[in-house]
């Protein structure tokens, strides 16, 4: 079987949990062709992502000039499919997010991934998130392209699911992955009761890297980790106003800062206001290599997030033997149970993220490293790459007709 993974921009530091995935599926026996709409990110820290880059198609590599060729090829070869094709731009359009115009750009990258299907001999597209990409790969299937699935993440779908169509998303596609109980639930809410059976849940798997750690300690000190983009969903602010109330009690501690965003100035602001420069380190973007160093380095993680799917940075610091202090809010509470791998607190609300910090400051060794292996346990058996993957191609199998 030949399956096409398109996402909006692949490969991206971000996204590490999709080549593991395609990679898994890969091992399984499934011919995967990669599909970016954007060219990849140019500012890929992971050599393994670098080689990704080299394997994959930019429907945008030259521009919008790029689809062009593709699009007068359709319209000349094809002229009924691509009138179809026309008419389905039209009805997506009506009272979408985004206007005719940019649908229409939807189309033109449709005609550059039809030719990459007929090309490769695609049998099916699979897509990760349900923003745009989705709507590229319905408009690829009404010019006569390959059935596709989508894997829908959140919490970006489900809050904008209305203006994103997602309903007929979901609809118009042979399966749909959610990767938690809570993903699948708010799909259920927008689509048809005859398609629930068609949404099936796929966790976002970890390799062996993590899985096979044993054995690692807590360290002494008192580091606390926060990985993630510095954005409004991930609450970074709320974490600094309560490292600011530890400040005030009197209690020492430290917070390394991994990742960037548009929140930069927001969270440079907070440090100089709260008097925290002595505590808190800032790394920036950095590889994984890096990343791992820091969890390990730490003795709990951070995440004090308003709205997510799964975060797998909650994932990969649980499999290396290390609690998480985080909030009370979408699946993370299928992963996290209070005073078992963790802490959870309710989002947004700083004093009650202090005072768990404050709880595990004053843990014992002991105690930590407790938390820490239930934590590697409950990773290992929910996130498992090779259990993930294994699902996925059954799906592959059981949707896409045979040749």
């Amino acid at each position: 079987m030949k399956v096409l993974y398109l996402v909006n921009q692949y490969p991206k530091n971000s996204h590490t949990f999709v080549r593991r995935e395609i990679v898994g599926v890969e091992e399984l026996g499934i011919d995967v062709v990669r599909v970016s709409i954007r060219p990849p990110a140019n500012d890929l820290v992971e050599a393994a992502d670098r080689e990704e880059a080299a394997k994959t198609h930019s429907l945008l590599a030259n521009g919008s000039k790029g689809l062009l060729a593709p699009m007068l090829k359709v319209a000349l070869r094809h002229p009924i499919a691509f009138l179809r094709g026309i008419k389905r731009t039209f009805a997506l359009a009506r009272n979408a997010e985004r206007g005719l115009m940019v649908h229409f750009a939807y189309f033109a990258e449709a005609c550059a991934l039809l030719r990459i299907c007929r090309a490769e001999h695609v049998e099916h597209v699979h897509v990760h998130f349900a923003t745009n990409p989705p709507l590229v790969t319905m408009l690829t299937k009404a010019l006569g392209g390959p059935g596709f699935s989508i894997t829908v993440h959140g919490s970006e779908e489900y809050y904008r699911a209305v203006s994103l169509k997602l309903a007929d998303k979901v609809e118009d596609a042979r399966f749909v992955a959610a990767i938690s109980r809570f993903g699948r639930s708010q799909l259920q809410l927008f689509a048809k009761p005859e398609v629930h059976d068609r949404i099936h849940i796929v966790h976002c798997g970890l390799d062996s890297a993590f899985l096979e750690q044993k054995n690692l300690a807590p360290p002494s000190g008192n580091r606390f980790l926060f990985v993630g983009r510095l954005c409004q969903q991930k609450q970074p602010q709320v974490m600094l106003e309560a490292a600011g109330l530890l400040k005030q009690r009197g209690v020492d501690f430290h917070i390394d800062i991994v990742g960037d965003g548009e929140l930069m100035d927001v969270v440079n602001a907070a440090i100089t206001k709260y008097e925290l420069a002595d505590h808190i380190t800032m790394y920036g973007t950095v590889d994984g290599a890096e990343v791992r160093k820091r969890i390990e380095a730490s003795m709990a993680m951070l995440l004090p997030s308003s709205a997510e799917g799964l975060p797998v940075v909650l994932m990969e610091s649980m499999a290396l033997h290390r609690p998480v202090i985080t909030t009370f809010i979408a699946a993370i509470p299928e992963l996290i149970r209070q005073g078992v791998e963790g802490w959870l607190v309710p989002t947004g609300n700083a004093t009650a993220f202090a005072d768990a910090m404050q709880e595990a400051l004053e843990c014992s060794p002991e105690e930590l490293q407790r938390l820490g292996d239930a934590a590697a346990l409950r990773a290992r058996e929910r996130h498992d790459i090779r259990v993930s993957a294994k699902r996925m191609a059954d799906l592959f199998e059981h949707y896409v007709p045979k040749a």
